[in-house]
């Protein structure tokens, strides 16, 4: 504003009907704002008590601690904030007739730069930064050497030994655990974006393995030399796939490196109709990953190391019934699509102790604490963890080093260190490739050609169908458990969209090693699967007699159908149907507290 500044013809107004506020609310936002400051001795509507706090009002302000709500259409557009400071930098003149008495009481203000690392879609590298990424990768890791003392071998093996999953750190300590290995590399791990809105159809450029990990050779910046491609082929945990552990005779030279699921590399007409079914399976874990966005609370506090499930095995994916906040909170409901994508990619990446081997796993936890990221920046001010809990074996304010064996708990990386926007922890996130999931409509001629279903949100229902699992616990080896309705000829039950009797498939982690950290509850735990969308498109409704449900537990190792007398020996397998009126899932698993609060009961109605 170029003109006079004045208390009677701008300033009181901005208090009193600020203009950015939508026209009917403006009273009563005002009236929200005076009862809020005056708490503080700050009268908003008297010219003597802003002008007497005016810089400290500016400051707040500025810094968005004013207004005292979590409704940021309330916040002061820079413009306003820019007529206020002239306001006060002409002498907090009350009207046209008042003199001028100017001085820099407020400075301009000026937002430092902060040096940031940009994680990069994968998808929009160019051939020379891919092979960077690489060349880095290799220099830092030797992943193709298998030897114990590699350090690759050292440092991956971190994720088997001392990885938090289902329970409050289980996104910071990936957190940590991504930011140390960027340390080691020197430069951001680009993301694989599984998130992609059209990342579930098989023609699409965003769906399937990137191809940076399926290239057999890449160019090394430096030398020149054509080398094997170390996204793809990294020695596996010990040099021995998991695909490949107790194998008579003793495996083939290609069980030294990783392994994922054979159909991932297939392109063209080979194999063209089982991979877009495999594929299309990912629709599912999207849609989980946008239910979990939609949660209010991060996590339930469990104390330190008290996991609400432990989950070694992804594949098959575990049953909902596994994740026992799904419909509670953020990360309850985020960690079963986690878990899911893993088993997808298998059989490496399905198991906790081999996962952190396949160089897939990074950039895949990269676009996991992406999406973290965007939950965590619209929940700034609502978001509550449990801030001294330490990230084993991370330690520093940002996991600049490793302790294996300090007993004091004050030098490890806390989660209250990590739990802050990423660009205060020095890396940020580049734009996707392709759309995510959700932001952009998909064509129905489309999308029928694929045969997936479920894309358009469905109406309210006001009862879900879930199917409950109790007794669960770890298990050595990892088990995919897909689950139909009305469907028990087993030559019918094919786990795939395209089945209308098919609800899904949810993936249960090994261990894969012995339990040598206690970290495996031993008392089992409740999970569930929302099975509604199946049953309603079959006709099921609350009204019906429950559907048959059958389960089709698959060993992910050895693609073998688990039998039904080993199913009975293993903890947390047997499923049954139970219809849950909308919205009180805690009547069977107990919700936490919301975090989602107003600071000041005076602000409470415009929350």
């Amino acid at each position: 504003m170029n003109g006079n500044v004045t208390w009677q013809g701008t300033i009181a107004a901005y208090f009193a009907a600020p203009y950015w506020v939508p026209e009917p609310k403006r009273t009563q936002v005002a009236d929200m704002w005076l009862g809020c400051m005056s708490g503080y001795a700050i009268q908003l509507n008297s010219y003597e008590s802003v002008r007497q706090w005016s810089i400290l009002i500016f400051q707040y302000l500025h810094t968005r601690e004013m207004p005292l709500t979590q409704d940021v259409s309330q916040q002061w557009p820079d413009e306003a904030l820019e007529v206020f400071r002239k306001w006060v930098n002409e002498g907090w003149r009350l009207s046209d007739s008042d003199p001028y008495d100017p001085a820099e009481r407020i400075r301009p203000p000026i937002e430092r730069p902060i040096a940031v690392r940009i994680r990069r879609d994968i998808a929009s590298l160019s051939p020379d930064e891919l092979d960077d990424y690489r060349m880095r990768v290799d220099g830092a890791f030797d992943v193709a050497n298998p030897d114990s003392n590699a350090p690759g071998q050292v440092f991956f093996s971190i994720h088997g030994n001392w990885c938090l999953h289902y329970q409050e750190a289980f996104l910071l300590w990936h957190r940590a655990y991504l930011m140390a290995f960027e340390q080691r590399i020197g430069c951001a791990v680009p993301y694989w974006n599984w998130y992609a809105q059209d990342a579930a159809i098989e023609r699409s450029p965003s769906s399937g393995l990137p191809q940076a990990f399926r290239d057999e050779t890449y160019r090394h910046p430096k030398t020149g030399e054509l080398r094997p491609n170390p996204l793809r082929y990294a020695a596996a945990k010990d040099g021995c796939s998991k695909a490949c552990v107790g194998m008579t005779p003793p495996p083939p030279t290609s069980c030294k490196y990783v392994q994922r699921d054979p159909i991932l590399y297939t392109t063209g007409d080979d194999r063209r109709e089982a991979r877009a079914a495999k594929i299309a399976l990912t629709l599912q874990y999207q849609q989980q990953v946008q239910k979990a966005l939609g949660f209010e609370n991060f996590s339930y506090p469990q104390g330190y190391g008290d996991p609400w499930a432990n989950i070694q095995s992804f594949n098959p994916p575990p049953p909902n019934s596994e994740y026992r906040y799904r419909d509670v909170n953020f990360d309850g409901a985020y960690e079963q699509p986690h878990d899911n994508y893993h088993g997808w990619v298998g059989p490496d990446m399905a198991d906790n102790s081999y996962t952190a081997f396949d160089p897939v796993f990074w950039s895949y936890h990269s676009n996991i604490d992406r999406i973290f990221e965007i939950w965590l920046r619209s929940h700034i001010a609502s978001m509550t963890v449990t801030p001294l809990f330490p990230l084993r074996p991370f330690a520093g304010t940002r996991a600049e080093r490793l302790e294996f064996t300090d007993p004091r708990t004050f030098v490890y990386t806390c989660i209250g260190d990590l739990a802050k926007d990423s660009r205060a922890l020095g890396f940020d996130f580049g734009p996707p490739a392709y759309p995510d999931f959700g932001t952009q409509a998909v064509s129905t001629k489309r999308l029928s050609a694929t045969g997936l279903r479920g894309l358009v949100a469905a109406a309210p229902r006001p009862e879900e169908l879930l199917v409950l699992f109790d007794g669960v616990r770890c298990t050595f080896n990892s088990y995919a458990v897909d689950v139909f309705l009305n469907q028990t000829d087993p030559r019918q039950q094919k786990p795939e969209v395209t089945n209308s009797h098919y609800c899904g498939r949810m993936t249960r982690i090994s261990m894969g090693q012995t339990d040598s950290n206690s970290r495996c509850i031993q008392t089992g735990i409740r999970r569930f699967m929302d099975v509604t969308s199946t049953a309603l498109a079959l006709g099921i409704t609350p009204d019906s007699p429950l559907p048959v449900l059958s389960l089709v537990v698959t060993d992910l190792t050895t693609g073998v159908l688990v039998s039904a007398a080993e199913l009975a020996t293993l903890p947390g397998f047997t499923g049954h149907l139970s219809w849950v009126k909308l919205g009180q899932a805690q009547q069977i698993i107990p919700s936490p507290p919301s975090a989602n609060t107003e600071r000041m009961p005076c602000c409470s109605a415009q929350h």
